[in-house]
């Protein structure tokens, strides 16, 4: 089976018969790709062509390098592309099925790509491109959606159009570091990278917003999915798969992963073998790329193991770090010892606080919903600065949810310790000035392990419950719930529960969302499917070694990382508490939450007249 990909300009495309492709070419610079499809049964006129371009150029930031897409009689399946793997007009998309009878759009990348090329071939596939997308149109026809979804590792959101089936698919990579959004009401489907292009093509007929989701948001300081901040758009939740059938409108959405919690039994030195190699597996994996790679470099751990990996297969690395005046917050000395130690070249960028002064309009732009987390400015400015240099970087995130790096995990243990000596308290907590004392009167696991993140207790959170009239019955700590397993013991039972919450509603979209504004493909090679599944197989007894937070991670890199490195306390990617100006005046978590939540509320229209 080989791939057919026509190029048409201009409106004379819309006279081409229902299999067209077509493109527009843009300069050849280095940028990020984006997802964007509408399905009208009625069809479309030009105007709404004309609308649906628009919509998918709003993502131009995620790929610039080009735009195309394939208009069929009742669907739009529009793409961006930034180039990183076959930099040639035939890796672009969508890709169409030599018979047409298939299509499909992705974004991000397959690591796996040329095992599952080469067992495709050997099947008989035909490929016109080197593309690592390409084996998601060889794979969906070989070995259908769910067995394609078992196969593929890496970051990827996919849309897959089966048009002998009449059928639409997406699928989400397992940790949910690539985004996708869905407008599903009654027949009416739309999907995207990011909100943005949903709101654009909507428009007017853009849904309310979802009390429930701003409630939510005020628990976590992000919306879960699969929720979105309006109503009838929803996210795919990670490791999930969605079937929209064209002849009936029905959503059919699943999941095609779980976590894998089975222990390993083996000595705390073959655990450690197992883990280094497997990372430099992944690594080297992440770093395969037809431009130049990068490597953010902070003053822990993780991002000095990556690095650490990456100089052996590219002895010529260019790190990037983010460093600050103020000696509290600045990590970049550090950085600077392990780029030194393995030979990197190094660039750091000084932080300023007049860089904060339109944090909140910033935040709109990345996020189109609220997400309250004050490291994205650091965050941000460390992708902006690597971008002038690179379109690809490797990052040191998810270390803290697969080998439990989180300070909070140790003061949710003490806390629950003190619990069995404590015989008063609530599910919820009771109402005292002291936080200490909340947090030990907090008997609901689930509701304590927010308290210590956010600060926001329940009874703090009813005041928005009434104000936003909702249910006193409604719980927006469901999604929660539904992942806390205290069979797997205090700690891992923690890290599971961020790995599947606060890592793709929270972590994960910051890294994805501030490297795509500046058109850079920010890669994790700590959350290959190898590595997570790897790391949640090991033991409290070698993750938390010597009573050590990430205390296993620690012991199989101590004949690799300096002391300097090991030792290290977490620091976290924060800001000096001495930047109080007028953007953040207030270092409080729960102030900060309010002002995100304030630019996206004004003028905003609430289903609940009450609001």
């Amino acid at each position: 089976m080989s791939i057919q990909a026509v190029s048409y300009t201009g409106l004379a495309r819309l006279a081409e018969p229902a299999k067209s492709f077509r493109t527009e070419d843009l300069p050849a610079e280095p940028m990020m790709c984006g997802l964007f499809g509408v399905y009208r049964a009625e069809g479309f006129s030009p105007d709404d062509i004309h609308r649906a371009d628009q919509a998918r150029d709003t993502l131009v930031h995620r790929g610039p390098n080009y735009g195309g897409a394939r208009v069929t009689s009742d669907l739009y399946h529009g793409f961006r592309r930034l180039s990183i793997i076959d930099l040639s007009a035939a890796g672009n998309q969508p890709m169409v099925s030599a018979d047409g009878k298939f299509a499909i759009t992705v974004n991000g990348e397959i690591y796996n790509y040329r095992e599952l090329r080469a067992d495709l071939i050997a099947k008989g596939c035909v490929f016109t491109s080197q593309s690592d997308s390409e084996v998601v149109l060889h794979g969906y026809r070989v070995w259908g959606l769910e067995g394609l979804c078992e196969k593929l590792d890496g970051m990827y959101a996919a849309v897959i159009h089966d048009g002998e089936r009449r059928k639409l698919h997406a699928i989400r990579d397992r940790p949910g570091m690539k985004p996708f959004f869905y407008f599903h009401s009654g027949r009416r489907f739309a999907w995207a990278s990011e909100l943005k292009a949903l709101q654009t093509w909507l428009g007017d007929d853009l849904p309310p917003i979802d009390e429930t989701a701003v409630l939510d948001y005020l628990a976590c300081r992000y919306i879960p999915a699969p929720k979105s901040l309006y109503r009838n758009i929803f996210k795919l939740p990670a490791a999930s798969r969605l079937t929209f059938d064209l002849e009936t409108g029905r959503v059919d959405v699943g999941r095609y992963w779980t976590m894998p919690t089975e222990l390993r039994s083996d000595n705390d030195d073959r655990l450690a073998d197992g883990l280094r190699d497997r990372m430099q597996a992944s690594v080297a994996a992440h770093m395969v790329s037809d431009v130049p790679v990068g490597y953010f470099l902070s003053g822990g751990i993780d991002s000095a193991v990556v690095l650490s990996h990456a100089v052996a297969v590219n002895p010529t690395a260019k790190a990037f770090s983010i460093g600050f005046e103020d000696p509290r917050f600045d990590e970049s000395a550090q950085a600077a010892k392990v780029a030194a130690l393995f030979g990197a070249e190094h660039a750091i960028r000084i932080l300023q606080p007049t860089e904060l002064d339109d944090v909140f309009d910033r935040t709109r732009e990345w996020y189109d919903e609220p997400l309250s987390d004050k490291a994205a400015i650091p965050a941000f400015r460390v992708c902006e600065f690597a971008s002038r240099d690179r379109t690809v970087v490797l990052t040191g995130d998810g270390g803290d949810e697969l080998f439990g790096g989180y300070r909070s995990y140790k003061r949710f243990s003490g806390i629950r310790r003190k619990q069995r000596f404590v015989p008063f308290g609530s599910q919820s907590g009771w109402r005292l000035k002291d936080r200490n004392l909340r947090l030990i009167t907090t008997r609901d696991p689930v509701e304590l392990s927010i308290a210590i993140g956010s600060g926001r207790t329940r009874w703090q959170r009813d005041v928005y419950r009434e104000r936003l009239a909702i249910a006193a019955d409604y719980d927006e700590l469901a999604h929660l719930r539904a992942w806390w397993k205290p069979e797997l013991g205090p700690l891992r039972s923690l890290q599971y529960l961020d790995f599947h919450t606060s890592l793709p509603n929270n972590i994960l979209t910051k890294v994805d969302r501030l490297s795509m504004s500046v058109s850079l493909e920010a890669r994790i090679p700590f959350l290959s499917r190898t590595m997570i599944e790897y790391a949640f197989s090991l033991p409290e007894s070698f993750l938390y070694k010597d009573g050590q937070l990430k205390g296993g991670l620690k012991y199989a890199y101590r004949n690799v990382l300096p002391a300097s490195t090991l030792k290290r306390k977490k620091q976290g990617f924060g800001l000096p508490q001495s930047w109080k100006r007028t953007a953040v005046a207030s270092q409080s978590e729960e102030s900060y939450q309010e002002a995100v939540l304030s630019g996206f509320l004004k003028g905003a229209k609430f289903s609940n007249a009450s609001a």
